[in-house]
Order: C-alpha cells, then sequence, then structure tokens
C-alpha cells in the first residue's frame, strides 16, 4: 500500500481542509516531517489510520476525540486518502461519529459514522466498492490483508512504541503478540480444555447425585430393603441383592392375585349371561302392552281416514280446471288494461295540441324582433374593434408606475447599505479589541486538561487503595475463623481415629476368646499350633456382631471427620492466598502514591485543576465564538460592499427603465380619447353588449325549435290513439271466448257453481301429504297386528323375571375382582418401577466410569497447556514464542549492521524462578564480553538500536504472515536524537535498505543531521487558527 494523496477536513490541529500530495516526492522514497511538538505531525499517522481502519495510529485517542478544536460549527471532520495497492488505485473517504448543526431549527444532533471505497480506473472515473462502515471495513481487510493492529505495526512506528516491545516483560509481550499473530485460538484451546475438565468433573458428581436419588425414591417392598435404603452411607450391591429376592417375592404373589381375579370372573360371568335373558323375556312383555294400546289408537283414527280420501278425489277433479280459470284471468286483465291505455293516449292527445298551439305563438313573436337583434350586433362589432388600443393604453400606464417605483426603491436601498456599512466597520473593530487578549486560550486549556487527567488518574489509584484496604480487613477476619474450624476439625478427626484403634483392639480381643472356646487341650491351635493353652483369651458378655458393627460406624465417622478437616484446610489457604495478593497489590499502590498524600488533599486539587479548565474552556470557547464572529462579520461587510455596486447598476439600469415607459404613456395618451382610457368600463360594457347578441341568438333558436318538436309530437299521439282503440275491442272478444269454455268444464267435473270449485280447489296443494297421511295409516294398521301376534306367540306360558336380585350378586362380585386388579396393579408397577431403576443406576454407574477416565484425560492436557509443565509455558506462550523467535532473526539481520556484529538479541529459554511466567523475555548477546545480559542494561543509544531492529524485524515477519502482503509504505516516529553520529549513520542506512527494494518511509525527528542527509521534507507550521503542512525539497526557497 502506498499513499498517494491524503486530505483532512476538521481533523486534529488542523483546521479546514488540508491535502498532503505524496506524489510530489516523485522518485524520492524517504522524507523527514518536521514541526514542533504539538503541531500535528503525528496527526498525519492517525488520519492514515483513521481512513484505513476507522482508528487513529495510537490506542490512547479515539476517531471522536481526532475533532479538530479549531473547527467551525458548521464544518463537518473528513478523512479521505487516495493510495495505491498491487498497481491499482483506491480512494477511502470516513467521517466519525460527530456533533453537527441541526439542517432545520437550532441546537445541534449527532451524526453517525460514515465510510465509502471506491476504485479508479484507468480512465479516471470512479467505481463504487462498498458505501457504509461495515462494507468499507470488509472489503479494507479484504483488500490489505491485515486487521488494524498488524497495519499499525508494520506501516506505523509511533512515539514511544520503539522501547516499548523491547523492554516489556514476557506478560506484556504477550499482549502485544496476541494482537498482532491473533493467537487467541490457542488461548481458547486452553480454556476449551479447562471448561471440558470442569463440565466432566460436574457430570460425574451430578451422576452419582443421580444414582442416590433413584435409590432413595425407590419404593421398599420389605423391611430389609427399606433399612438399606435409610443408612445414610448406601450401599449398592447389598440393595441390588436384596432388590432381587424382593422382585422374586413380588412376583409369586403377583401370580396368586391373577388367580384369584380369574375364579371371580368367572362367577360373574354366570351371573351376567342370566341378567341378559331375564332382560330380553321381559322386554317382550313390555312391548305386547305397548302394542295393543296402539292398535286401539289406529282403530279411532278410521273414520277421518276415510273422509281425508273422499277429499283426495274432490281435490284431484279441482286440479284439471286449474289452466281454464288461469285462462280467464289473463284475459280479463289483459281487457282491464287496454281500456286504461286508451284513456291515456286520448289525454296525451290533448296535452300535445296545447302546447303546439303556444310554441306557434312564441315563434311570431321572436320572429317580429329581428331588427332590434340587427342594431345590438352593430354595437358589438364596433367596441370589439377598439379593444386592442384600450388594452395597450392601459399596460402603458401601469408600467410607466412600476418602473418609478423600482426607481425610487433602489434609491432608498443605496442609502440604507450605505449606513450598513459604517456600522459593520465599527463591530469589526471591536471584536478584534476583544480577541487579542486571548489568543493564548487554547495552550492554557490543554495544560489544564492534562493535569485534570492526571490528577482523575491519581484519585482513582487511591480509591482502589481503600477498597484493597477495606477487602484486607474481611479477608483476614475471614482467615481467624477458617483458622478456628480448622482446628476444631483437627482435634475432632484425631479424635475419631483413636476411638477406631480402640475399636479395633477391642473386636481382636473379641475374636481371639471366640477362637478360645474351641481349643481342646491335646489338640493344636489353629493359629499357632500349639497343644497347650494356659491362658486362653475369655469371652466378655457383649455380642461380638456389635463390635464389628461399631468399628465399621466409627470408620465412617472418622472419615467424615478427616474430610471436613481436608475441606477447612484448603479454605484457609485460598484465604490466605488472597491475603496475599491483596498485600502485594497494596504494595504495589503504595510505590505509586505520594507520601503523606490524603484521598481528601487529591479532591481538593482535582476541585482546583477542574476550575482552571473551567476558566481555560470558557476563555477557549470565547476565543471561537470571536473568531467565528470576526470571520461572519468580515463576510458580511464583504457582501454589503458587493450589494452596493450592484444597486449602484440597479439604480442606473431603472433610471432608462422609467424614461422610455414615460415616453410611450404620453404617444397612447395622443391615440385614446379620453372616455375609453379606462380598461374595466369599456370590458363592462363590452360584455353587457356581447351578452345581449348571444341571449337574443338563443332565444330564437329556442323558439324555432320548440315549434318543430311539438307538431311531430301531436302527430304521434294521433296515430297511438287508434292503434289503442283497436286492442281494445280484441281483448274483449278474447275474454268472453274464455269465460264460455271455462263454464263448460264445470258441468263435465260435477261442479254445479263455481263456489263448490273454489271449495274443493282448497284441497290441490294438500293432495300429496293427504296420499302419504292415508297409505302410512294402512301399513300401521297391518305391520301392528302382525307384531301382536308374534308377541302373544312368544310370551305364552311364562312369567316377568326378578332383575335386581341378579344386578345386585353380579355388583359384588365386581367389586371384589376390581379390588384385587388393583392391587395385581399397584404390585405390577412396583415391579416395573424397581426393575427400570435398577437398569438406570447401572447405566448410570458405566457412564459414571467413562466420564471419569476423560475427567482424568482432558485435565491432564489442561495442565499441560496451562503452563503446569517443566518450562512453565502455556500452549499459547509456546506459539509466540516460535513468531518470536522468527521476529528475532530478522531483528538480527538489522542489529548486527547497525552495531558492527557487536549485539544480537535472543530469547531468554530458562525457566524464571518461582512462579514467574517466562518464555518472552529477551537477552542481548555481547561479542565483546562473549557473554548475554538482559535487554534492560543497553545505554539509551544501544536500546535504540535493538528497538528499531526489532521493530522493523517485527514489521517483516507480521507482513509476511500476513500473506506476504505488499505495503509499500513505512513511517517512524522520533528517537534519533539519542544516537552518536556514527549510529546515526548506522541507523539510517538501515532505513535506506528499507526504502531500496521501493518502500517509501517517513521519518518525524527533530535532529538536524538527519534534515540534512534527507533532501524532501513535510514541514508542519501551527497557528492560531489551525495547522498547515507542505512538502519542501532541497534547493528551494
Amino acid at each position: 500500500m502506498k499513499p498517494i494523496k491524503l486530505t483532512m477536513t476538521a481533523f486534529g490541529p488542523y483546521a479546514g481542509r488540508e491535502e498532503i500530495d505524496f506524489s510530489l516526492l516523485e522518485n524520492r522514497k524517504m522524507f523527514v516531517i518536521s514541526g514542533k511538538t504539538g503541531s500535528g505531525k503525528t496527526t498525519i499517522f492517525d488520519a492514515i489510520s483513521f481512513a484505513m481502519y476507522g482508528r487513529p495510529s495510537g490506542d490512547n485517542r479515539s476517531a471522536q476525540e481526532m475533532r479538530s478544536q479549531f473547527a467551525q460549527k458548521g464544518q463537518l471532520t473528513e478523512v479521505e486518502l487516495l493510495f495505491e495497492l498491487k498497481g491499482r488505485q483506491y480512494v477511502i473517504r470516513r467521517t466519525p461519529q460527530q456533533e453537527k448543526v441541526k439542517a432545520r431549527g437550532t441546537g445541534t444532533t449527532i451524526a453517525g459514522a460514515t465510510a465509502e471505497l471506491s476504485e479508479i480506473t484507468d480512465a479516471g472515473k470512479k467505481v463504487l466498492l462498498a458505501a457504509n462502515v461495515r462494507d468499507t471495513d470488509e472489503k479494507i481487510n479484504e483488500l490489505i490483508g491485515l486487521e488494524a493492529n498488524q497495519f499499525r505495526q508494520i506501516l506505523m512506528i509511533p512515539q514511544g512504541e520503539f522501547q516499548k516491545l523491547l523492554m516489556a516483560s514476557s506478560q506484556d509481550k504477550e499482549k502485544i503478540l496476541q494482537k498482532l499473530f491473533q493467537t487467541v485460538f490457542y488461548k481458547q484451546v486452553e480454556d476449551q480444555l479447562k471448561e471440558k475438565a470442569d463440565i466432566l468433573k460436574k457430570e460425574a458428581g451430578k451422576t452419582v447425585a443421580e444414582q442416590i436419588t433413584m435409590l432413595k425414591n425407590l419404593a421398599p417392598y420389605s423391611d430389609e430393603m427399606r433399612i438399606l435404603l435409610n443408612e445414610e452411607d448406601m450401599m449398592k450391591d447389598a440393595v441390588f441383592k436384596q432388590l432381587d429376592i424382593d422382585m422374586d417375592m413380588m412376583q409369586r404373589e403377583h401370580q396368586a392375585m391373577k388367580d384369584k381375579i380369574v375364579k371371580i370372573g368367572k362367577k360373574r360371568d354366570v351371573r351376567v349371561v342370566e341378567r341378559e335373558r331375564g332382560m330380553a323375556l321381559n322386554r317382550q312383555f313390555d312391548q305386547l302392552i305397548q302394542s295393543i294400546e296402539v292398535k286401539r289408537q289406529l282403530d279411532d283414527r278410521q273414520e277421518q281416514m276415510q273422509s281425508i280420501a273422499l277429499n283426495i278425489v274432490r281435490g284431484e277433479k279441482a286440479e284439471k280446471l286449474h289452466s281454464y280459470e288461469a285462462h280467464v284471468q289473463k284475459a280479463e286483465k289483459a281487457l282491464v288494461l287496454a281500456h286504461e291505455r286508451k284513456k291515456e293516449a286520448v289525454q296525451n292527445k290533448k296535452s300535445a295540441c296545447a302546447q303546439f298551439e303556444q310554441a306557434k305563438e312564441v315563434l311570431k313573436r321572436e320572429e317580429s324582433r329581428q331588427p332590434e337583434r340587427d342594431k345590438t350586433i352593430g354595437r358589438y362589432q364596433q367596441l370589439e374593434s377598439m379593444k386592442e388600443s384600450v388594452y395597450a393604453f392601459e399596460e402603458a400606464m401601469q408600467n410607466e408606475s412600476t418602473y418609478r417605483k423600482q426607481l425610487e426603491n433602489t434609491v432608498a436601498d443605496g442609502v440604507r447599505l450605505r449606513e450598513m456599512l459604517q456600522e459593520m466597520e465599527q463591530k469589526i473593530s471591536e471584536v478584534e479589541r476583544t480577541i487579542k487578549p486571548l489568543e493564548l486560550a487554547g495552550e492554557r486549556f490543554i495544560e489544564a486538561d492534562r493535569l485534570v487527567e492526571k490528577t482523575e488518574q491519581l484519585l482513582e489509584l487511591h480509591k482502589e487503595a481503600r477498597v484493597a484496604a477495606a477487602q484486607l480487613s474481611t479477608l483476614e477476619a475471614e482467615e481467624k475463623e477458617t483458622e478456628q474450624r480448622f482446628t476444631e476439625a483437627m482435634q475432632k478427626a484425631v479424635e475419631s481415629k483413636k476411638q477406631v484403634l480402640s475399636l479395633r483392639q477391642e473386636l481382636k480381643r473379641e475374636q481371639a476368646a471366640l477362637l478360645a472356646l474351641q481349643l481342646t487341650e491335646g489338640e493344636p491351635c489353629a493359629v499357632c499350633g500349639s497343644i497347650h493353652h494356659p491362658k486362653p483369651a475369655y469371652l466378655g458378655n457383649d455380642d461380638p456382631l456389635i463390635r464389628e458393627e461399631a468399628v465399621e460406624e466409627a470408620e465412617k465417622h472418622a472419615s467424615l471427620m478427616e474430610r471436613k478437616s481436608h475441606d477447612e484446610e484448603r479454605k484457609l489457604s485460598s484465604t490466605q492466598f488472597a491475603i496475599h495478593t491483596v498485600k502485594k497489590e497494596m504494595e504495589k499502590m503504595k510505590t505509586k502514591l505520594p507520601k503523606d498524600q490524603t484521598i481528601e488533599d487529591v479532591q481538593e486539587m482535582l476541585q482546583c485543576v477542574k476550575m482552571d479548565r473551567q476558566t481555560a474552556e470558557h476563555d477557549r470557547e470565547k476565543k471561537q465564538q470571536l473568531a467565528e464572529q470576526l470571520q461572519l462579520f468580515n463576510q458580511q461587510k464583504e457582501m454589503i460592499v458587493q450589494n452596493m455596486e450592484q444597486n449602484r447598476q440597479t439604480e442606473a439600469a431603472e433610471q432608462r427603465a422609467y424614461i422610455e415607459a414615460n415616453s410611450f404613456l404620453l404617444q397612447m395618451k395622443k391615440n385614446v380619447p379620453d372616455q375609453m382610457r379606462n380598461v374595466a368600463q369599456f370590458i363592462e360594457a363590452f360584455d353587457q353588449v356581447k351578452q345581449q347578441v348571444e341571449q337574443d341568438k338563443q332565444q330564437f333558436e329556442q323558439a324555432s325549435t320548440a315549434y318543430h318538436e311539438w307538431h311531430l309530437t301531436l302527430q304521434s299521439t294521433v296515430s297511438i290513439l287508434n292503434e289503442r282503440e283497436q286492442a281494445m275491442i280484441e281483448a274483449d272478444a278474447s275474454f268472453k271466448d274464455a269465460a264460455a269454455t271455462f263454464s263448460e268444464k264445470l258441468l263435465e267435473n260435477e261442479f254445479i257453481t263455481e263456489q263448490s270449485y273454489q271449495e274443493a280447489k282448497r284441497f290441490v296443494d294438500h293432495l300429496l301429504r293427504m296420499k302419504e297421511s292415508v297409505e302410512r295409516y294402512n301399513e300401521e294398521q297391518r305391520t301392528i297386528h302382525m307384531k301382536i301376534r308374534e308377541l302373544e306367540k312368544a310370551t305364552d306360558g311364562l312369567e316377568r323375571i326378578n332383575l335386581d336380585e341378579l344386578s345386585d350378586t353380579i355388583d359384588a362380585l365386581n367389586d371384589e375382582m376390581n379390588e384385587w386388579t388393583h392391587k395385581a396393579g399397584m404390585l405390577a408397577a412396583q415391579m416395573s418401577e424397581s426393575m427400570r431403576t435398577k437398569e438406570a443406576v447401572m447405566r448410570l454407574s458405566k457412564q459414571i466410569a467413562r466420564v471419569e477416565e476423560e475427567y482424568r484425560l482432558a485435565g491432564h492436557m489442561y495442565e499441560i497447556t496451562h503452563g503446569k509443565n517443566e518450562l512453565k509455558v502455556t500452549f499459547e506462550r509456546y506459539v509466540l514464542a516460535s513468531f518470536l523467535e522468527d521476529i528475532l532473526i530478522a531483528a538480527n539481520t538489522r542489529l548486527i549492521g547497525m552495531t558492527n556484529g557487536r549485539f544480537r538479541l535472543e530469547r531468554q529459554t530458562e525457566r524464571a524462578k518461582g512462579n514467574a511466567q517466562s518464555g518472552l523475555d529477551l537477552l542481548t548477546f555481547d561479542q565483546y564480553t562473549g557473554a548475554s545480559r538482559h535487554v534492560k542494561t543497553l545505554s539509551g543509544g544501544e536500546s535504540f538500536k535493538a528497538a528499531l531492529a526489532l521493530a522493523l524485524g517485527l514489521a517483516e515477519v507480521v507482513q509476511n504472515y500476513a500473506g506476504g502482503v505488499s505495503l509499500e509504505t513505512m513511517f517512524v516516529d522520533e528517537g534519533f536524537g539519542t544516537l552518536d553520529p556514527e549510529s546515526l549513520d548506522q541507523a539510517i542506512e538501515t532505513l535506506m535498505d528499507i526504502q531500496s527494494d521501493g518502500r517509501l518511509v517517513g521519518i518525524i525527528s527533530h535532529v538536524p543531521e538527519l534534515k540534512e542527509r534527507i533532501d524532501a521534507r513535510l514541514e508542519v507550521k501551527q497557528s492560531e487558527v489551525g495547522s498547515k503542512a507542505m512538502f519542501v525539497f532541497s534547493g528551494e526557497v
């Protein structure tokens, strides 16, 4: 990556828009960046880092803090970088999150961070690659191949970073190298192994507890099982053995229960069959009684059914005459309609005659007004010819008035602008006098802010020391309590052990006495073989079995006391270690705190420096406001001068326009008479005449149209009347024919009068329902006779059965069988649950064995990777040491050249003392002494050379491990002032070797010799309104 042009806006000390064009270096590969302290040299690094990754070059600044304090409120902070990468050009632009003035209304709002990345084609066009912060970050990482920390380590070596890596302890070097080589994966391996070991340990304990819980929840069948389950230290093997015995007993009992249930069931089934037969016989008796009652009801309805059959015949005859009746009704309706239509036609003819006569009279009246209409048309044509001249005169009068008013307003504006200019010059003079005493306000605020930060850090350290003291007091009190509990637990454990020994001796004595009871004088002893037994052991009255149980109980109690003692001992050690850690931290804090200084003193000091900062900030803000006000006044003054010149030109132009308009108005007055000069009156008269012409024309056309329309209407009404008279005659004949036919059909179907027909017609709509009712009645009669004959035959010679007595017997047998079934089910469930519990506990035993084996392996692996090994090196540090060896190889190639082969950097491989972490400390081998020593023993110039070599080697290795990315630029910040002339030459030669392969090297330095050796320099100059930067080359003035 090679920068081409850097553009900063309101960034750091650069107030406005600042461009640094690196292409001006042409073929030069090395340049010096010079300027006063605080002018903004390092800000150039910050801007490049911010443009690429959204972060400054150092970790002590954020992107939001890089906004220029010199910038105007309406100006946004922005950085744009044009750079070249692998022969292709890109441009990236970023803005940090910042406060900006609202576009509408007053006040400010927070603008979010933005980013945009584009590629510049060979034709000079921009191709957008990313348009937001996330996409831009991903695309930059893809193009560069480095993350932000690696980029800064390779491209930039900031001020103070030379010595940081060289002198850092193993622990600090580990943090630095972790970021650069991204070795968090190896740390994750350690964490995962620890997590796995912890999980396995918890899983084993949880599984054992689950086993005990399962067995505790087991429902005991026997008293022996209940005793085993209630013991504090449950013996699983004994439980399993007793469970097998109980299962065999439960199975035998369960089989006996099932046999009993079958026997009762058979008795019940016999009684159930008897009850079902009795229920069937009783139902037949009930059905016979119901059938006789139904037959009686059907006989009562016989006369009603005969009447319905007669009405069916009459209804069928009436149904045949329906069409003839409908024909008569239709003919009658047609006759009535024809009569109404004829009456309507007569009335329409009378109305049309009257309207025709009226239209004829109106037409004659309009024809007599023709001379009057011709006179109105002549007046209209006369006014039409004068319209254009009247409008032209009116326009000339308006133009003359407009130009006159414009000229008067412009003259008044000129007077007002001259007064504003005089007032603005007075304001500018007053602001310049006020701002002069506030020139150093910015420097005072920076110094005060630094003191506030330093004092706040000191106050925080005091607070941490106070918290540590309180924590130490709590831990010491806890130590006393834990030590007392440990002492008591130890005493109880010793007493328990003594009790066990005493019981064991007593048990041996009693066992010897039991053996002595079997001895016979003259026969050999089973223990010693002697045939004489002068002093056999004496057996007391106590039972030996009770002695053995007492020993077992005492051993369990002693084991419990021993575990409690160990637990208290571990707690005591943990508390003592915590006390040691807190005291060590307090000692570190004590070295950092001034003597005889209290936290109240620091708080009072903080209030004072904050007041100083507040005063300085107020002066700085006031200066900023006055500078903005002065700039605004100057801009307003310039605008007033521009407006005055514009006013002068406008006044001359308007003077000419007014003279021309006035001359044209005088000419028009000669052509237009006085009575025609008012346009409004002219338009009113013209519109009235025009309206009269149109009204006359419309009235004549309406009269003519009405006359012709009513003449046609009259002819049409006469024709319609003739047609409807003929239609009425035809309708009357049709009605008479239909009535005669209907009367003949009534007589044919035995209807003497029309009234008898109407009565029969009532049954037509119900014929289907009436027929179905008669048929259904006949079917019910036939069915009920057949059913009565069958039921009488089935019950002949039989009596009803008593069902209540049978039901009571069956219920009693069911209750007895349910009781035994419930008992058998409960016993079967207990058997099944016991078997499932045993199988589950056995599976958990296998699982515990597997987990414990995995825990032993995972725990051992974690201890090795965590540094509990011979070298006290963690897995991650072992990998980092390999990276460091590669860095030292690259660094030594440069250090040997800068020290004439005297010094070489080495990694300390010896194990550190105590528990200190090791593996990344650095030594320097001195060829003059032939021995190695710590890098902290190097002189200032020697340590600078070593640090520079280490930094360059680190940059090379990081670049190689990042995939061989091509970064053709490096910036180095300060450090050359500690070198003698020879060492300076050697350092410059080393940097020359870097730029000889095409890399651009920029150096921040105040060393005059360095400026003389390098012919290109970027000078940064600061002022009251911000800094400026420009390239200067040797030979330029």
